[in-house]
């Protein structure tokens, strides 16, 4: 089964949140078809989805911290979105290694996002990757 797909449906549906305001029973709903219509790891993309759901918030938060001169409800839907997946990998999701995060988000951004996504959103995953260890400890305790 297929993670990337999964991250595919995941970022389609966060996507379809974003620029429709719903929730993610909704979205899901909405893409319905499209699951339907895939091979691919259904569980992790729930996981993904419930997991940006859960620490949307502070997910942004870490979004706005790292990317310099940007504002998360100003940055590209597809980006933003794309981010937010690979945050929730990386900080909540920690037995994916960073590499392989970093690696599927460019691969998004080659996919779905602008000639500019993917330095972009590199760059912010980047810097995260510096202080990685000390998210980590912040969201645990945020979390107990």
């Amino acid at each position: 089964m297929s993670r990337h797909v999964a991250r595919e449906r995941a970022l389609q549906t966060l996507f379809q949140m974003d620029v429709n305001h719903m929730g993610v029973d909704e979205a899901a709903k909405a893409a319905q078809g499209m699951l339907e219509d895939s091979v691919f790891d259904l569980a992790f993309y729930r996981e993904l989805l419930q997991g940006v759901q859960e620490h949307q918030t502070a997910i942004d938060q870490i979004l706005a911290q790292y990317s310099e001169d940007w504002q998360v409800e100003r940055m590209p839907g597809v980006d933003r979105n794309i981010l937010r997946i690979a945050v929730q990998e990386m900080v909540y999701m920690e037995d994916i290694p960073h590499a392989v995060v970093m690696d599927e988000a460019v691969l998004l951004c080659k996919e779905f996002g602008t000639e500019r996504s993917s330095v972009f959103v590199n760059g912010v995953l980047a810097a995260v990757l510096t202080d990685l260890q000390s998210l980590r400890l912040n969201a645990r305790k945020e979390e107990s």
